[in-house]
């Protein structure tokens, strides 16, 4: 007799805090959009997921290459990754012990949720931003509330600091935003962090390599100043280790300490600890990504400015842009650029398309495809 699906052990004590998530939906793919217009992967300027020009580092493909050689395919990787932690510590101006090595920085957003908030408890979020983090929140059986923000979305501590109430637990806030590109300033988070001292403020910084000056515009420098404060960072962008899934939180020794408990035993493989501990050694490949990226933005920026009908966000600080089609809609203007091969993203907020910076050649051609579909 088949069992009935409705009538499961999975339906009847199914947790229906899955219900209300609304889930993350990743930008189209190189393979699905040149099967519907007719190109190779190849032939598509991928400008959607903010992935690294670059590419990796040579000496990332080096250090994979010894792992396979070698014996430790079939060992445990540490749970506590020494190594990683000390380089990390040793590129921020911090002890290994502040540091929680990550599948991401999105792997530690959930820990952080579980190890600093109760169920019922809110976590505060902004919109436009990752729908990760509500969506972690609702996971997690906590009430994600938002703050609201409009054109220019720029964030202000007043408005932060009037969301919060008793219950807030952890506020997430991004750094360059992962939708609009703004960069939110070190004496801001600082300010957000005095004024909310029971919650945890959480600043996800994982496009932070493009911003100009980086290192002085960064939130680890004020985790000194608040002992609330944890900063998460990601090697997918900058590093272009996007699909190995490596990136870490920094924040006090005692979070951090709190941190580790939650954390998976073996989050990190061999081959993924390899391979970012070469990309962090590699300051030269970090920089020539940061330097397209950032020439890039500048030339995307130049010519977007010289177009009508489109409204830029201003100020963008990641390795991307977002503007408000004014003349036609967002959506006809992503199926034009899809048919001269460029792939870009309007789904993350009605009337806006965001582009990644790419090389060069995939920068013009997205110009060159807009001009033409506006």
């Amino acid at each position: 007799m088949t069992p009935n699906p409705v009538d499961s052990v999975f339906h009847r004590h199914a947790n229906p805090c899955v219900d209300h998530v609304r889930p993350y939906i990743p930008g189209p793919t190189s393979s699905a959009i040149g099967t519907r217009y007719g190109f190779t992967s190849e032939q598509m300027a991928k400008l959607s997921s903010n992935e690294a020009p670059l590419g990796p580092s040579p000496n990332v493909r080096e250090a994979i290459r010894q792992v396979a050689a070698g014996d430790d395919l079939h060992r445990y990787p540490s749970p506590t990754m020494p190594e990683l932690r000390k380089a990390v510590a040793k590129l921020l101006g911090v002890t290994p012990e502040q540091v929680l090595p990550g599948a991401g920085s999105s792997d530690t957003w959930p820990l952080i949720v579980r190890a600093f908030s109760l169920s019922g408890e809110e976590i505060l979020v902004t919109e436009p931003s990752m729908t990760s983090f509500a969506e972690v929140a609702t996971l997690s059986e906590r009430r994600a509330t938002t703050l609201d923000l409009t054109f220019p979305f720029h964030v202000a501590a007043a408005d932060v600091l009037r969301r919060v109430t008793p219950a807030t637990r952890v506020i997430f806030l991004s750094s360059p935003n992962n939708t609009t590109s703004r960069l939110i300033d070190p004496a801001t988070i600082l300010e957000i962090a005095r004024g909310a001292t029971e919650a945890v403020v959480v600043v996800d910084e994982h496009y932070i390599e493009a911003a100009d000056d980086y290192r002085s515009v960064s939130a680890v420098n004020v985790i000194p100043k608040a002992g609330n404060i944890i900063v998460t960072r990601s090697l997918s962008k900058m590093y272009g280790l996007a699909g190995i899934r490596v990136g870490y939180a920094v924040g006090p020794e005692p979070a951090i300490t709190r941190l580790m408990k939650f954390k998976a035993k073996w989050n990190i493989s061999v081959v993924a600890d390899a391979a970012a501990r070469a990309a962090l050694a590699d300051e030269g490949h970090l920089i020539q990504n940061i330097e397209m990226t950032r020439e890039g933005r500048a030339f995307l920026l130049d010519g977007l400015r010289g177009l009508a009908g489109i409204q830029l966000v201003p100020d963008a600080q990641g390795g991307f842009l977002l503007f408000r089609v004014l003349s036609g809609s967002a959506g006809d203007i992503l199926e034009q650029l899809y048919k001269g091969g460029v792939i870009v993203r309007d789904d993350l907020l009605d009337g806006y398309i965001r582009v990644s910076v790419g090389t060069p050649e995939q920068n013009r051609r997205f110009l060159t495809a807009l001009q033409a579909a506006l």
